[in-house]
């Protein structure tokens, strides 16, 4: 059995798997203890893991914390994705492929073991990213926006709007509240500028064999987009299953 891990950059998502097929997808919140415990405890539950794969796009300080103390406590194999090191059959459009989140170099090495053809991949996370990817293997590069969350945030810093995060908020383009508006305002902004970003693209490259939508706001983005999308939530970690079968 197999451990593999999503570290984002507010929670992670975990599958495990058994002689290469994938027997649970699960997503853990990182909780108030940090990260460090939260990776371990997740660890702790899987330590009869013969293996454990990482892709995380934590700061190098945070990853190497949690690589020692995973060996500490008794795991065994532990592999960082590094697009360094291998990008496992993809052809990266960066000259750096240290500067390309590893999440986005799982996400498509995953597109290129599931789809055929061209593959626009959208992760809509804490920053939404979209990326090309050509029937063989070949990444085109990619565009970067702020996430739902984050462009609240901005919108938000340094103004005297005072908003409870926690209150239910509708999308509503007539809104008659500020919360209202700044909700509907985000979901627009984004869901417009996938639109015009994955347009652009087909219209200056090929048209797209499909477009897959994943990450953590991939549900909430998708009913606000009149592209047709395949929602593909597990995306990242399916790449990490092909890595773990080929090291």
């Amino acid at each position: 059995m197999k451990l593999l891990l999503d570290l984002g950059n507010s929670r992670c998502k975990f599958s495990v798997v058994e002689n290469g097929v994938v027997e649970k997808y699960d997503t853990q919140n990182y909780g108030p203890f940090g990260k460090l415990y939260s990776v371990k405890s997740l660890c702790d539950q899987y330590s009869d893991a013969s293996g454990i794969v990482i892709g995380s796009v934590l700061s190098k300080e945070m990853n190497s914390q949690i690589k020692e103390t995973l060996y500490k406590d008794g795991a065994k194999n532990i592999y960082f994705l590094d697009p360094v090191n291998n990008s496992f059959g993809i052809n990266l459009a960066y000259a750096d492929p240290s500067a390309l989140g590893v999440d986005r170099v799982a996400g498509l090495i995953a597109a290129n073991e599931k789809y055929s053809g061209n593959t626009c991949i959208v992760d809509c996370g804490t920053a939404v990213t979209l990326d090309v990817l050509d029937a063989n293997g070949v990444h085109q590069g990619g565009v970067i926006l702020p996430g739902v969350a984050n462009m609240r945030k901005a919108l938000l810093a340094n103004t005297k709007i005072e908003i409870d995060g926690e209150s239910e908020v509708e999308f509503n383009v007539l809104s008659n509240t500020t919360e209202g508006a700044i909700h509907t305002g985000c979901i627009s902004a984004v869901a417009g500028g996938i639109e015009y970003v994955v347009n652009k693209m087909a219209s200056d490259y090929d048209s797209f064999d499909q477009v897959v939508l994943t990450g953590g706001d991939a549900e909430q983005i998708k009913s606000y987009l009149s592209l047709s999308v395949i929602t593909d939530n597990a995306l990242v970690l399916d790449g990490l299953n092909v890595v773990s079968q080929k090291i």
